[in-house]
């Protein structure tokens, strides 16, 4: 793997986590330009739908916050990186109520503020596929920026019976997001912390890899902290699809969210 320079800085925060979240690669990119987008694409695969999908987690979050926001998701069971067509997903489409287009009926860039690319849950780590996700990664990112969206990256989670897979899978997917200059969501460090600090708290599906609905609802947490550079503690949504957490269990993953991200990102509280 190709190796990465820490900016002095980066590593201080680094090294001076209070959490110690488990990688040894430290971001490249730690914000985001716009931290009031309106429109989001989700990209990924059955680990962001799920429970009704992460964007039904956000979606709450906002609402409760009345914060215009909307969010399309797009997954493939078992989807890799490769299987997605992103250049397709931000092309015009008739009747789409994602284009945009100004009074000469001319297309106005982007359809997206933001594109999350959410990749197949081994794919970072195992080696016969780190070429490819890293390819398609990079090729996906550039065709994001070239659209005129931020690309968010997201670091997924180890599977309940391979939690050494933190690691692993944070340090690759952090490093092939640097080379490419784009911002990392650390979920895999979230559910690794949570499941330290309650593990009582079940984040994983029998299945010992897809969220719980606690899991579901960290990662949309989290991208709400992201987004909109704010802290989602206080707020009263519980959940989505029926399967809303105890008031007490989403009060820990609302402050575990913003504990996390800061952290990551070396912000201020």
């Amino acid at each position: 793997m190709k190796k990465i320079l820490i900016p002095a800085l980066t590593a201080a925060l680094l090294c001076s986590s209070a959490f110690a979240l488990e990688n040894s690669v430290a971001p490249k990119v730690i914000d985001i330009k716009n931290h009031s987008p309106k429109t989001g694409l989700i990209v990924g695969n059955s680990y962001s739908f799920y429970n009704c999908g992460v964007h039904g987690y956000l979606r709450g979050l906002t609402r409760e916050n009345k914060q215009d926001w909307k969010a399309r998701i797009v997954t493939i069971s078992s989807g890799r990186l490769s299987y997605h067509d992103v250049e397709q997903y931000m092309g015009t489409h008739e009747m789409d109520p994602y284009v945009k287009k100004d009074e000469k009926g001319n297309l106005i860039n982007p359809m997206f503020d933001v594109v999350i690319l959410q990749g197949m849950s081994t794919e970072p780590i195992a080696e016969k596929s780190i070429p490819t996700f890293k390819k398609f990664l990079k090729q996906h990112v550039a065709t994001v920026k070239a659209k005129g969206a931020e690309p968010i990256v997201v670091d997924t989670w180890a599977r309940q019976n391979k939690p050494e897979d933190t690691k692993k899978l944070a340090d690759s997917i952090i490093s092939a997001a640097n080379e490419s200059d784009a911002i990392v969501l650390p979920v895999g460090l979230a559910f690794a912390e949570s499941l330290k600090q309650r593990p009582d708290l079940v984040m994983h599906q029998k299945d010992k890899s897809h969220p719980t609905a606690a899991g579901s609802y960290l990662y949309g947490a989290m991208l709400y902290g992201l987004l909109f550079k704010k802290s989602p503690e206080g707020m009263a949504y519980l959940g989505e699809c029926e399967k809303p957490l105890k008031p007490e269990d989403a009060k820990f993953l609302q402050k575990l969210a913003w504990d996390v991200l800061t952290d990551f990102y070396g912000w201020k509280k």
